[in-house]
């Protein structure tokens, strides 16, 4: 495998993603806007609504301003982790569905995929130059808006409270558990980029892994299972597990004549 033909595909369409403001725009827009609001409005919530909900959920006695103050930091707490932390995990999913669907089966709509063939590039030099170029920029941008929501809610917690809430050792799990899902994802859709006609199709796929991620906060919530280093490790070696089938089958039943 020639490594420069790898990183000269993985260029070209990490350039043509960002070259797309249709592409990119909403891929930066709506995590970026999600993790400068939610920090917020769960400030909010949590001044507002925090010591009722708290007392429900830790079944303490709110009497006092200082019992009042730490139920709205224990709501803000348990609402970063156990509920908006699963809902930032879908972040990597869909933006590989949508850097990979532009990738694999966008190929056809743009007709490309001629030129490409004609190319000296074997189908796995194909296939990792395309994967990294979905895997790199989804990766960075998971970081990225993690970041970026970790830092708005500490500072708007720490001119309250005078504490920092994150990261926690579950948040950092669920940071990397983030490029695991990424690659489920991007395996997948090349799994169906030969069978589909363009884009839109391709990016439905996504939904399959969303829709178990979004499930998490409701099991936290009710307490069905504790969102602890224990549980995202189990979800990281049940991930990896995943990843190995996916990209193994992935390689195997992919030929760059598929996405003709």
């Amino acid at each position: 495998m020639d490594l420069g033909k790898v990183l000269a595909i993985t260029s070209k369409d990490m350039k043509e993603v960002f070259s797309s403001v249709s592409i990119y725009g909403p891929m930066i827009g709506v995590p970026s806007f999600f993790a400068l609001i939610l920090p917020i409005l769960t400030y909010y919530v949590a001044i507002y609504a925090g010591p009722t909900l708290a007392e429900k959920l830790a079944s303490i006695a709110v009497t006092s301003t200082s019992a009042v103050s730490m139920s709205g930091l224990l709501f803000i707490n348990f609402f970063s982790v156990n509920v908006l932390g699963p809902i930032f995990m879908t972040m990597p999913i869909l933006t590989a569905s949508v850097i990979a669907a532009d990738s694999f089966a966008g190929e056809k709509e743009r007709k490309t995929s001629e030129a490409l063939l004609a190319t000296p590039v074997s189908s796995s030099e194909l296939l990792l130059g395309k994967v990294l170029a979905s895997f790199i920029p989804t990766t960075l941008l998971t970081v990225f808006v993690f970041a970026i929501y970790g830092t708005v809610i500490n500072t708007i917690v720490y001119g309250t409270f005078q504490v920092y809430i994150l990261p926690t050792l579950p948040w950092i799990m669920m940071l990397m558990a983030s490029p695991f899902l990424a690659i489920a994802t991007i395996g997948l859709v090349v799994l169906i980029s030969a069978h589909v006609r363009g884009t839109k199709e391709a990016q439905q796929i996504s939904t399959i892994l969303v829709l178990p991620i979004l499930i998490i906060p409701f099991i936290s919530v009710l307490g069905i299972a504790d969102l602890s280093v224990t549980f995202f490790t189990a979800l990281i070696a049940v991930l990896f597990v995943i990843d190995l089938v996916i990209m193994y089958i992935s390689a195997k039943t992919f030929r760059k004549e598929g996405i003709l």
